[in-house]
């Protein structure tokens, strides 16, 4: 007891006595302290008086004194060299923040303490040389604030493999309300997906929403200008709010959803184990519903669920009925075969933007693509991973009109100019080890220079005489042998008869076989 220290209050309360003349019997006894204490203080007095006779009377003054004394006392030899030269310490701390190297050079300018007596001194005096802080009060529906957290190993059964976690938080800045997610990544599609999950779960939206400076929400920190995602700025557009990112560096911007996220492996994890990811965010709404929402919150001195429903739901912005397709942003090449590359699909693009670099918006149901000016040049639907959606239009003419002459396409146009140039392309193209495709294409094309007519005689004439050959008919087109008639074909002298009187092929068969059944 003896070495207990004395509040400034019961220490003038005892200074007061003795200058009063009181026995130290009776001090002791009032203030219940021991009497080796006030004869401790009563030879301080002592001392203070005889140098000082001046200020008896002075009380405040004597306490002035005695707490220099006791500060004096207090002060260990290293801890009263650092008093004494804490600029140099605070200009040091400035210039280098790693403590081995700064106990080194306080070494050379005389300290002759340990490590562990700077990291005491600096942790006593690190809050008063921190700047102070301005607490910011918000209006319901104003403002919320977002931020991912790690939250260590889950099982995925979708990979059959232990994952890294995070839980996604969104926080009301007026109610302290808050939406929780655990996911398996931090990546944009899964940072707009909480965000679309948050809004449906809080039934509206925020006017202002602070994140930190992570790539799925910011690609460009900055003072001045900051360069928001592509998506997260399309996902601004579609549910009507604003991003209000915190300066780089000062996470204590949004120092309200840095404590949710610390509340989340304070309060729910310790303790917790989980089958997958499912159960974890399953235990993660459980936990959010029973205990965060009705807690009584250190700051506000209400539940957040009480104050949400009371006071912010209805201040938020109105949720859009249209569910936001995630859109993903990327900048492909376009190669030489006409394609981009996007998620291991690809995809075909006007072919004057070969070699070039386009902007791709992928979203559940469309692919679509802008040139550098952000016009529209190519829409497609997604396909799966190693698949190619291809438009022919995207091919300069000549190659198109070339590429789409497939065997389909010359068997077609065949079958429109007669049977008899069918047959030629049917023999060019199936009927041989060869499949003569580039044959059978030019001979549909010269139906174009010396007409279908003209045409379907010369392939006749090849049939005729069993010449199934593009130069066969060439040649037959060129020399006009298709006008001329066949030597030895014979005009039919059989004229159609009339089937009415005919009889069955299937009664005749039968009267062969058993006779015929009808006679008498």
């Amino acid at each position: 007891m003896a070495n207990r220290e004395l509040n400034m209050y019961r220490l003038k309360d005892v200074v007061e006595a003795l200058l009063a003349g009181l026995p130290i019997k009776q001090i002791a006894r009032q203030q219940r302290l021991s009497k080796n204490t006030i004869k401790k203080y009563r030879t301080i007095l002592t001392g203070i008086l005889e140098n000082n006779p001046d200020i008896k009377t002075d009380i405040p003054e004597i306490m002035s004194r005695f707490s220099g004394i006791r500060k004096d006392e207090r002060y260990s030899k290293n801890f009263g060299w650092f008093e004494n030269n804490r600029e140099l310490i605070n200009k040091l701390s400035e210039e280098c923040d790693n403590y081995i190297v700064l106990i080194r050079k306080l070494n050379e300018n005389g300290f002759e303490g340990s490590y562990s007596s700077l990291l005491r001194y600096i942790s006593k005096y690190k809050n008063t040389r921190e700047d102070p802080v301005f607490r910011i009060e918000t209006k319901p529906g104003e403002y919320a604030q977002v931020d991912f957290g790690y939250v260590g190993m889950i099982y995925d059964r979708q990979q059959q493999t232990m994952s890294k976690a995070w839980v996604f938080v969104m926080v009301l800045c007026y109610s302290r309300d808050a939406y929780y997610e655990i996911v398996r990544d931090q990546n944009t599609q899964t940072w707009c997906q909480c965000h679309v999950n948050a809004f449906e779960y809080l039934g509206g939206v925020p006017k202002i929403i602070i994140p930190d400076n992570l790539k799925s929400a910011i690609i460009k920190a900055a003072y001045m200008a900051p360069l928001a995602n592509r998506s997260y700025a399309d996902m601004t557009k579609h549910y009507g709010f604003q991003i209000d990112p915190c300066l780089p560096g000062t996470p204590e911007h949004k120092g309200k959803v840095e404590s949710g996220v610390k509340y989340v492996k304070n309060n729910f994890l310790p303790f917790r184990t989980f089958s997958d990811f499912t159960d974890a965010n399953h235990q993660l709404s459980e936990w959010n519903k029973n205990t965060a929402r009705v807690r009584i919150h250190g700051t506000t001195r209400q539940k957040p669920e009480y104050l949400f429903h009371t006071y912010e739901k209805q201040a938020l912005n109105t949720l859009n009925p249209e569910r936001f397709e995630i859109p993903i942003y990327k900048e492909p090449k376009v190669y030489r075969d006409i394609h981009i590359q996007f998620d291991k699909a690809y995809y075909s693009i006007p072919y004057e933007y070969r070699g070039q670099r386009v902007l791709a918006r992928k979203t559940t149901s469309q692919i679509a693509v802008f040139n550098d000016a952000f016009e529209l040049i190519a829409v497609h639907t997604p396909v799966s991973p190693g698949k190619r959606s291809t438009k022919m239009e995207h091919y300069p003419p000549d190659e198109y009109n070339y590429m789409k002459m497939d065997s389909q396409f010359c068997m077609e146009n065949a079958l429109n100019i007669g049977h008899n140039t069918l047959k030629v392309i049917d023999e060019l193209l199936h009927n041989g080890a060869i499949r003569n495709l580039r044959s059978a294409q030019n001979v549909i094309r010269m139906g174009k220079k010396y007409g279908t007519v003209r045409l379907e005689a010369a392939c006749k004439r090849a049939v005729y005489f069993g010449n199934y050959t593009y130069a066969g008919i060439k040649n037959i087109l060129e020399k006009e042998l298709d006008k001329q008639g066949f030597l030895f074909e014979e005009e039919s002298s059989i004229k159609n008869l009339n089937s009415e009187y005919a009889r069955n092929i299937k009664e005749i068969l039968m009267e062969a076989k058993y006779g015929n059944l009808f006679s008498n």
